[in-house]
């Protein structure tokens, strides 16, 4: 039995300035899938990210599952800097400490734990960001060029977490500018 798809998009055109980003758009995933948003700068990746975390609008070409939890990461990372992380992340996942500390023990993070995020690399900030889609326990991660910013280790270990959550049929939409590491992602190419 083919499973049902948890997020279906259907025939979406977008218009930005009065022309077409992307036109007649469809694609579904069904527990396990990904998708990975591949194109050139200006060419619509980010945009259908945005559109498919429902900001600004819900699209009705858009069809999630019903009680779809879904969490994204875009370019910006959603951190407040006068936080330090353990704030950051106790206040955007309401995950437990302990399951907290967990994740950044596995992600060689724990060091960073009560250190204010002003005081982070870009790649610190954009590896505390990442480890919210875990936390959050999301079905559905859409995640902005997940691997901008990180050093080999952390890639690493972003790609890892993305296969744990497929494996455990989650979902994911994702932008790239480079090839990823993953088999079983479909790639959509947007050409603006």
């Amino acid at each position: 039995m083919t499973p049902l798809p948890l997020l279906k998009v259907m025939n979406f055109t977008h218009l930005k300035g009065g022309r077409p980003l992307f036109k007649d758009l469809s694609f579904e995933l069904t527990p396990g899938q990904a998708i990975v948003l591949m194109g050139p700068n200006g060419s619509g990746k980010t945009t259908l990210l945005r559109c498919l975390a429902g900001v600004p609008d819900t699209y009705p070409e858009i069809i999630k599952a019903p009680g779809l939890k879904q969490s994204y990461v875009g370019h910006l990372n959603a951190l407040k800097g006068s936080l330090n992380v353990r704030q950051n992340l106790l206040r955007q996942t309401k995950a437990p400490l302990k399951q907290l500390t967990k994740t950044l023990e596995g992600r060689e993070l724990f060091f960073l734990l009560d250190r204010d995020l002003r005081t982070l690399s870009a790649g610190q900030r954009r590896q505390v960001a990442l480890a919210r889609l875990p936390l959050c326990r999301a079905k559905l991660w859409l995640v902005d060029e997940p691997t901008t910013h990180l050093d080999a280790i952390a890639t690493t270990h972003f790609w890892a977490s993305l296969e744990a959550h497929l494996t455990t049929g989650g979902i994911a939409v994702l932008s790239s500018h480079t090839p990823i590491p993953l088999t079983q992602a479909k790639v959509v190419t947007l050409h603006g």
